[in-house]
């Protein structure tokens, strides 16, 4: 019997969370003021809050740094500069991701990630055709499903368009996938979540 439960996800999120934090850590001996540099958001108010929140001005995007690891899969973000994604709060706090897909799984399911309870201020994500990281409100999402066709960090992603046009023309080279494949970020829900990391979600 696998250990799936959401008590040993949460369980093997915090030890990933407590190694990269022993990695930093370490890191942070070799500072000249002993202070910390990173952004990783405090919680002292006892709350259950994600180890992988970090502080998110919500106006426009973060910089992706070395210590941000994946809110959904605790990869790190900097591996996956073609595919990466991020989403801010309104009340400040951030979440990295090191691909599209897992912005998605984040998205329908917000608390079980242990996101705070607050709307969402911004979206970005990386354009699959120019690498740009631009407003993932605006852009447009082909929905692929095939793993054989993709290159991806987690098995397979939606492939991200700033023009919906391009979008439209990677459906149309498969015979599988057609314009009702091609989505804005407003209709992303649990069902398409669930194509990408249906394993996550609870």
């Amino acid at each position: 019997m696998t250990d799936s439960g959401p008590h040993s996800w949460r369980r093997r999120r915090l030890l990933a969370a407590v190694g990269a934090g022993t990695v930093t850590g370490l890191a942070g001996c070799s500072g000249d003021d002993g202070e910390n540099d990173g952004d990783v958001s405090d919680s002292d108010d006892g709350d259950e809050e994600s180890p992988f929140l970090v502080d998110h001005p919500g106006d426009e995007p973060k910089d992706f740094e070395n210590q941000h690891m994946c809110g959904v899969c605790t990869m790190g973000v900097v591996d996956y500069d073609d595919r990466n994604a991020q989403l801010a709060h309104e009340n400040g706090d951030g979440m990295m991701f090191c691909s599209s897909g897992c912005l998605f799984a984040y998205y329908v399911a917000p608390e079980h990630f242990d996101g705070p309870d607050s709307e969402i201020a911004g979206v970005w994500v990386t354009d699959f055709d120019t690498g740009e990281l631009i407003d993932g409100f605006d852009a447009h999402y082909a929905l692929e499903h095939d793993e054989r066709r993709a290159d991806d960090p987690m098995g397979v992603d939606p492939r991200v368009y700033e023009d919906e046009e391009m979008a439209f023309e990677y459906v149309d080279e498969y015979d599988d996938l057609d314009e009702d494949d091609v989505i804005t970020f407003s209709e992303v829900d649990e069902e398409v979540a669930r194509i990408y990391r249906s394993t996550r979600i609870p």
